[in-house]
């Protein structure tokens, strides 16, 4: 009944073959003999389908055990029966592959480990074994020892001779005001060269009650308040208007410009002619009447600043010749080098 069915009525295979006009909406030749109940139960899953009975004849009823002669034809084997098999064993060998990368990449980094290790050590070697400074040599010096010379530079045994900065050699050597660099030279594998100048005391002034010590370019080298500690092997200059920088160190800063050039070509005179140790005192108080005196008792007048260096040398000639001729004091006039005069 309709109503226990719940409205449900399954088509017959006359309704399945209808058209459109009797409420089958036209089905087609190919539709007809379409299952649409309910799955057949207790079939063989090999029976072929009524649409191609012929295909029942050809198949195998024991496909599922695996007899018959197919199954035992020879060469096939568990291991190579299908290609899906043979794709297997393809991408097996494809997965072996980056293992044997993988296992190539601790070999190289060990290898470069070894390469690192070995570079270091020979660096060190060269270091600290090879080139590193054994000697220090100094040259250029006279008053301060080259121990002292040395502990300025900051140069010491054992520093890599390689890495040695000559600049910074050279700034630590130039903070010293008794120094001068001159240069740094490198005799491999172990010796170092240091050639220095050092600031040479040329000359004495005594400036409100103290002594000061200074060099051609009026640098204090070193001040004393014992007048007593004259240095008799230097010039005493006398008449210098002073006007500051009177510290150790400092360049002495004179008030008379035409004093300051007349100090520094006289003494740059002094020493190309090797004559500073023969005067003992030099008064430019007055610079149009430039006056020396030897340290042999004899006055000499120079005049003004012009021909310093004729006017020296003629003062040398000079002195020679009144010393072979038993003089011991007196006036020389070398204002005219040419003429020079001299006044017993």
């Amino acid at each position: 009944m309709d109503g226990q069915n719940g409205g449900y009525r399954p088509r017959t295979a006359g309704e399945r073959s209808g058209t459109a006009g009797n409420g089958d909406n036209g089905v087609r030749d190919w539709q007809r003999n379409t299952w649409f109940g309910p799955a057949p139960v207790n079939t063989n899953p090999f029976d072929e389908p009524e649409d191609a009975p012929e295909l029942k004849a050809s198949r195998s009823e024991n496909v599922n055990e695996h007899i018959g002669d197919f199954w035992n034809a020879p060469g096939q084997t568990s291991q190579n029966t299908s290609p899906f098999q043979q794709q297997n064993t393809g991408t097996g060998a494809r997965d072996r592959a980056p293992e044997k990368r993988k296992e190539g990449r601790p070999r190289i980094i060990r290898t470069a480990v070894i390469l690192l290790l070995l570079i270091t050590a020979v660096i060190l070697v060269l270091r600290f074994a090879v080139y590193s400074v054994k000697e220090i040599r100094v040259i250029g010096n006279s008053i301060i020892s080259a121990e002292e010379i040395i502990r300025v530079s900051g140069i010491h045994r054992g520093d890599s001779i390689i890495m040695l900065d000559e600049k910074a050699v050279e700034n630590r050597i130039q903070s010293d005001y008794r120094l001068r660099f001159g240069y740094m030279a490198r005799e491999l594998p172990s010796t170092v060269i240091i050639s220095v100048r050092e600031r040479e005391p040329c000359c004495w002034l005594t400036y409100c009650g103290i002594l000061y010590v200074m060099d051609k370019n009026r640098m204090v080298l070193y001040e004393s308040e014992n007048p007593n500690n004259r240095p008799a092997e230097l010039v005493e200059i006398k008449g210098l208007e002073v006007r500051s920088n009177t510290l150790v160190g400092q360049y002495v800063t004179l008030g008379n410009e035409t004093q300051q050039s007349i100090f520094t070509e006289l003494f740059l005179e002094m020493k190309v002619l090797s004559c500073t140790d023969k005067i003992a005192e030099a008064d430019i108080s007055n610079t149009s009447s430039i006056l020396l005196t030897t340290r042999d008792g004899f006055t000499v007048s120079m005049g003004d600043r012009k021909n310093i260096h004729a006017k020296l040398r003629s003062l040398m000639v000079v002195q020679d010749e009144l010393k072979n001729r038993g003089y011991t004091g007196g006036t020389i006039n070398v204002s005219n080098p040419e003429t020079p005069i001299f006044t017993p």
